[in-house]
């Protein structure tokens, strides 16, 4: 064994070890009257960690262990394609079952029969079969925030928000230096020095989400559901009736899919097929692949963290709604400035962290206003909507800028990388730059919408008297 690998096994642990103590000291601190949610909250972690993990080595499983990148926007695509039925479904299924553990244990079991093949024959057509399981299981963040909702949050569907927002940074935290550490052991440098990905050594990362989506079937059996209380939660909801009530709700779910569409064109797969092309340009490949290419995800999680925390602490209480957005969507803007001209690797690791700090600003603050809501049919829930086209945003984002690059990962012309790379970036803060003024929009609509109300309170009042 390589002084390199045992330096990485060693820092990957302790960094797995840390992560770990803080998890537990953190879901010591939360507290609920009711018994269950810690076990709860330590499931939906557990839940996360195999599609934190394997989300994002998709591409590069694709792009590199594979050398094809013609097909690699349908695997990336697939991810999102199929969360546009599955949510609906998860609806659905929980109505018909009064449950919503039944589709978490549809989401377990899809997972498995999906991981399987890509373990036994790596390939294109089992990487977008492994790739829709991830989908499902990451379709079940609706089913988690509700289920916790009504067992526990009741009324208080921010807090539900912020507590669940964590699971998924933790998941982060954990997968990262495993990713780090498999990467170590299938990548080798070439007689050209250039790093060769052994996909037989790959398919080993679903082998190890697999184990984690078992132990999530096992613990999954053990959530105490109280069915008495499914869609108890309605009656702290406000329901969508009204015409401007219905145009609110469509702007957010458009707001949601463009948030979806920006996150995905720059973080994930999509941003570590970018600093591995970055590396490979500027001489840095193999010491970035072998030791650091696992922590771009944890970059963009500990921004997210910073900012989901400042949002819901100072920002909306400070300076209100749409000046939190502004500075979200303005420190996000800075972030694909600086992509733009930052071409070091390292540079790129380091900036990365905004992108999930303005991403953490705005994306928590949306869902807060999905989750409040709820439609007149108990059938289908806003928040299935919502991350139905979600994924729509997710799909087109993964395929835009997959197929854009796709004649460029494999090739050695910088130029011609840079050159669509910075089109996607002015694309993104274009799209940015629309997702403020719609969203200051529904905030317009909102307060005409709380007055309208307020008048009309008043008239009840009057002719009462």
């Amino acid at each position: 064994m390589q002084n390199w690998q045992i330096t990485s096994i060693c820092v990957n642990i302790a960094i797995f070890l840390l992560v770990i103590l803080l998890s537990y000291i953190l879901i010591r601190k939360l507290n609920f009257e009711q018994k269950g949610y810690k076990y709860l909250f330590v499931l939906y972690t557990i839940f996360w960690i195999p599609l934190m993990l394997l989300r994002a080595v998709t591409g590069t499983f694709e792009n590199n262990a594979l050398n094809d990148s013609t097909y690699l926007w349908i695997p990336l695509a697939a991810y999102g394609f199929i969360g546009i039925f599955a949510r609906i479904f998860a609806d659905l299924l929980g109505y018909r079952t009064k449950s919503r553990k039944s589709f978490i244990y549809f989401a377990v079991i899809v997972q498995i029969v999906t991981y399987i093949p890509i373990i036994i024959w790596p390939c294109t057509t089992t990487n977008v079969i492994q790739s829709l399981g991830v989908g499902v299981g990451a379709s079940a963040i609706g089913t988690y925030q509700l289920l916790f909702n009504e067992q526990y949050g009741k009324s208080r569907q921010f807090l539900t928000v912020s507590i669940l927002s964590i699971p998924p940074l933790l998941a982060d935290f954990i997968s990262s230096p495993i990713q780090s550490l498999v990467v170590s052991f299938c990548t080798s440098p070439s007689d050209t020095g250039e790093v060769i990905w052994d996909k037989n050594v790959m398919k080993y990362f679903w082998l190890i989400g697999l184990g984690f989506v078992l132990i999530c079937l096992v613990m999954s059996y053990f959530v105490k559901e109280d069915r008495g209380l499914f869609q108890k939660d309605l009656q702290y909801k406000e329901k969508i009736q009204t015409k401007n009530e219905w145009i609110y709700y469509v702007l957010i779910c458009l707001i949601g899919s463009l948030i979806a569409f920006i996150k995905f064109a720059n973080s994930g797969a999509i941003a570590q097929l970018h600093i591995q092309k970055l590396a490979k340009f500027y001489g840095e490949e193999k010491d970035l692949v072998k030791t650091y290419y696992g922590y771009l995800s944890v970059m963009f999680s500990l921004g997210q963290l910073v900012g989901g925390l400042l949002t819901g602490l100072v920002l909306v209480k400070r300076i209100g709604k749409i000046y939190t957005v502004l500075i979200g969507s303005i420190i996000w803007i800075i972030y694909h400035i600086l992509a733009l001209y930052v071409v070091n690797p390292y540079g790129y690791l380091a900036v990365h962290v905004l992108n999930g700090f303005a991403y953490g600003i705005i994306y928590n603050l949306i869902l807060g206003f999905v989750l409040m809501r709820t439609f007149n049919t108990k059938k289908i829930t806003p928040m299935g909507v919502y991350q139905a086209v979600l994924s729509i945003g997710i799909t087109f984002s993964n395929f835009f800028t997959s197929w854009l690059k796709k004649d460029v990962l494999l090739s050695d012309d910088k130029i011609a990388y840079f050159n669509a790379a910075d089109t996607i970036n002015y694309i993104i803060i274009g799209a940015l730059i629309f997702t403020w003024l719609i969203f200051s929009y529904t905030c317009f609509i909102e307060k005409w919408e709380y007055k309208r109300l307020w008048f009309k309170k008043e008239d009840f009042v009057k002719k009462s008297i």
